[in-house]
């Protein structure tokens, strides 16, 4: 039996958790010249990695520019205000290590991972060592690293762990990849298969790392904007506006409305492109051969249309610092003004609403193979899309309906309809990639009639000027990309990069796609893992 404490003189004291929240923590750090960045000691980071065990704080990404670790985090709640809303801590190792995340956010795997090879700084703790990119191939280890040591010259290998003694014993090892001769990325999945069924998959990337974010140090906005926009061949807009936008915040550059709107017509048309490539290479692969030819005749209408009218075909190096750049003329040789050729590409790509777009997705759904090989496969949890923070159709698919856009900007003139899902499996993410699609076509036609004040524009750019500033500045971006949140941070000095960090969602995605495969049947992996949809380039940056 529980009785009720005997109180003498007052009221019982209730005591609360002594230890500061993860924000408290951060912000007890010593400050800088950023408000959102705070150093913090070891036993501050010991404290961090505590009480991320149980603080529901948003984990964005880590890295290491040479003498620091930084994690990034987004203050906003869970399920509330989608804006990124930046909370930064740094940490200079007491020698080559620093305590992991990775035990208490998983997704902080590939980012540790990722440190190792490039910086040579080891993550105690961590849930995964093995190598990211780095399998031997190159003439130095930790190449960024000022204790950079040539390497022995050994032929490259890839270091798999011990396959399952029930796989050596009843089943086989099916390698696939990193060259198939087909239209995916380098990437080589080392699959272990017992009566159809995959039982183990191991992940080896790399083959794509082209040093991007090291390149881009010592360049000015523009140029890295133009590397940025290479990143991956599916989000260019994205990246070239996440990085736009951390430049813009860090030298407080106010970008146009008209130039914010365009650039949101862009992004909105870099999505339908992208989710009609991967819807696609889905059918393709369960072999609906009808439905995809039907799909890749629609993206060449796509990119007809951007042709005709912006004079490229890709939306490549359409987005500057400060504004938007039109430098190409259309195909035509008609000569218009940048937001009349805005409308115009709105408005005919907004008018696929009509006339294709619901007879592609009226095929996709009558076709009774496709839809029962898409069903139950490669199912993604609720709860397993939370830990990972999954964004994009994958994790509107497991029911999270985080959008960037929601909170952006640009997007503050129309109202956005999210569509959500909760099967979690294949089926559901070529839906949303469908309903998203219907969701661009209808914010098109709402953008072209916003833009419609502006068509007497002359040709050539929308733009703010972009100061140059010597003093060191940090800012930050994110942008909704085709396949989640784009995250960009910054630091420039005397004008030019001094650090950068890119997140993309591929490296998160990769993760959760070698967990997903587990299970499944041999035949679905080729659907499963294009339903993700994962850009090997941006994952190995």
């Amino acid at each position: 039996m529980s009785l009720p404490p005997i109180l003498f003189g007052g009221i019982l004291p209730v005591r609360e958790d002594e230890r500061p929240s993860v924000r408290r923590l951060i912000r007890s750090g010593g400050k800088t010249s950023t408000p959102w960045r705070f150093e913090l000691d070891e036993d501050g980071w010991y404290e961090l990695v505590e009480r991320l065990r149980d603080d529901p704080i948003t984990f964005m990404g880590l890295w290491c520019d040479g003498v620091r670790i930084h994690a990034l985090f987004s203050e906003n709640i869970p399920g509330g205000d989608s804006r990124l809303r930046p909370l930064m801590a740094s940490l200079v190792p007491d020698g080559p290590r620093y305590r992991g995340l990775s035990s208490v956010r998983s997704a902080a795997s590939s980012f540790e991972r990722m440190i190792h090879d490039l910086w040579g700084v080891e993550a105690m703790e961590a849930v995964d060592v093995r190598p990211l990119i780095d399998h031997g191939a190159w003439s130095a280890n930790a190449p960024l690293s000022a204790r950079a040591v040539p390497s022995l010259g050994v032929v490259a290998s890839f270091v798999f762990e011990t396959p399952d003694p029930a796989v050596t014993d009843r089943g086989m090892i099916l390698p696939y990849g990193p060259a198939t001769g087909g239209m995916e990325g380098p990437v080589h999945h080392r699959l272990g298969v017992i009566g159809g069924r995959i039982r183990s998959v191991e992940t080896a990337g790399g083959f794509a790392h082209r040093g991007v974010t090291a390149r881009m140090v010592g360049m000015t906005p523009a140029a890295a904007v133009e590397l940025a926009g290479r990143i991956s061949a599916t989000a260019t807009v994205a990246h070239q506006w996440t990085l736009c936008m951390a430049v813009e915040q860090a030298l407080g550059v106010m970008v146009p409305p008209t130039a914010q709107c365009m650039r949101a017509v862009l992004a909105e048309i870099e999505r339908i492109h992208t989710h009609l490539t991967w819807l696609a290479r889905t059918a393709q692969a369960a072999r609906a051969d009808l439905v995809m030819g039907r799909l890749y005749r629609a993206r060449e209408t796509l990119a007809r249309l951007c042709a005709s009218v912006l004079g490229k075909r890709l939306l490549v190096d359409t987005i500057i610092p400060g504004g938007v750049l039109l430098s190409a003329r259309p195909a035509e040789g008609a000569e218009l003004g940048l937001s009349a050729a805005m409308v115009r590409l709105a408005d005919e790509i907004a008018a696929f609403e009509e006339r294709e777009f619901p007879e592609i997705r009226a095929l996709w759904l009558e076709s009774a193979g496709l839809m029962e090989m898409l069903s139950g496969a490669g199912y993604v949890s609720r709860e397993e899309a939370a830990t990972l923070a999954l964004g994009g159709p994958v994790g509107r698919a497991c029911g999270r309906g985080l959008d960037m856009r929601e909170s952006c900007d640009a997007y503050g003139t129309v109202s956005l309809r999210t569509p959500v899902l909760t099967q979690g499996d294949a089926l559901a993410r070529s839906l949303i990639r469908f309903d998203d699609i219907a969701e661009s076509l209808r914010l098109l036609a709402a953008f072209a009639r916003e833009l419609e004040d502006h068509k007497n524009e002359g040709p050539g750019e929308v733009c703010a000027p972009v100061p140059a500033v010597l003093e060191r500045v940090e800012g930050y971006g994110a942008v909704e990309g085709p396949s989640g949140p784009v995250c960009h941070c910054v630091a420039m000095q005397e004008g030019r990069i001094a650090q950068v960090f890119v997140a993309d969602p591929a490296a998160i995605l990769s993760m959760t796609l070698e967990k997903v495969l587990s299970g499944a049947r041999w035949e679905e992996f080729d659907v499963v893992r294009c339903s993700f949809g994962v850009s090997a380039a941006a994952a190995d940056l």
